[in-house]
């Protein structure tokens, strides 16, 4: 059997253990609405429920699953949890407050671009330009857990991001054989420096993890592949929250401005995006 009709026959096994697996989600969750009618009609108890709602949820707060870049004498207020500042050009994880020096992680959505208003530079007072911005979203996979992220592209950084969309789309609409979903595709992260006009600046290599045969390494099993699949619509979700906010990195995490080398070379329509 050939690596395609191996890819084939492992994504059409996994469709079917999906569609089970949420047959099951879906009777389990009618389960869960029996109770929950049981719990609100005894006042007690939904007291006692909304007194503990919080009670082990502490690091599921609404704060937004940053992933950036670190780099040296710019970003402020990245500290590791044992109080270290991370690796110059090491991936920095905030909600855990872990470093990375490569990410194996699966990509769940890239946003539209979107302009938003520069901050004010500290140094001329004055406003910096808008900036184009795109948000990518996905999961970093540790081996055990898998965390959501999401990561600003703007600038000098979003040729990598462009190039992987395009590389994507040859498995997305199935140029290459059976269409494969992005998120379901192994993307390796990593970090290296380009040259701007200003000096060197830090970008992410995306690397598509293949296998035997020069094949996309693909989830294969069907509880993650269910998990990827509705982390799509939240990220999606948080993503067109802050497209609408106009939100740019530096608003949602506070680093020094007014770095020549983080704009971009030229004017980007969001219609040039390649994918």
């Amino acid at each position: 059997m050939s690596g395609k009709d191996k890819l084939k026959a492992t994504v059409e096994k996994l469709k079917s253990e999906t569609a089970q697996t949420q047959r099951k989600e879906d009777e389990a969750m009618e389960e869960v609405k029996k109770d929950l009618a049981t719990v609100q009609g005894n006042p007690e108890l939904a007291k006692m429920y909304a007194e503990s709602a919080s009670v082990g949820a502490d690091n599921l707060s609404g704060e937004m699953p940053l992933l950036k870049i670190f780099t040296a004498n710019k970003t402020k207020n990245a500290e590791l949890a044992d109080g270290k500042r991370p690796n110059d050009g090491w991936f920095f994880y905030k909600p855990t407050q872990q470093q990375f020096e490569t990410i194996t992680a699966h990509i769940l959505t890239i946003s539209r671009g979107f302009r938003a208003e520069g901050m004010v530079n500290q140094k001329t007072g004055k406003r910096d330009a808008p900036k184009f911005n795109q948000v990518m979203g996905g999961v970093i996979d540790t081996g055990d857990r898998l965390l959501p992220f999401v990561m600003y592209f703007t600038g000098l950084k979003l040729q990598n991001l462009w190039d992987f969309g395009k590389e994507a789309g040859k498995y997305t609409k199935g140029k290459v054989g059976l269409p494969i979903p992005m998120f379901a595709l192994t993307v390796k992260m990593s970090t290296d420096t380009v040259e701007g006009s200003y000096g060197p600046v830090w970008v992410v290599n995306f690397e598509i993890v293949k296998g035997e045969n020069d094949m996309p390494v693909v989830v294969t099993d069907p509880r993650v592949f269910g998990t990827l699949r509705r982390g799509v619509v939240k990220l999606e979700d948080m993503i067109a929250s802050i497209i609408d906010a106009k939100s740019t990195e530096e608003a949602v995490e506070t680093v020094e401005t007014g770095d020549p080398a983080e704009a971009p070379t030229e004017q980007v329509s969001p219609d040039d995006i390649p994918f």
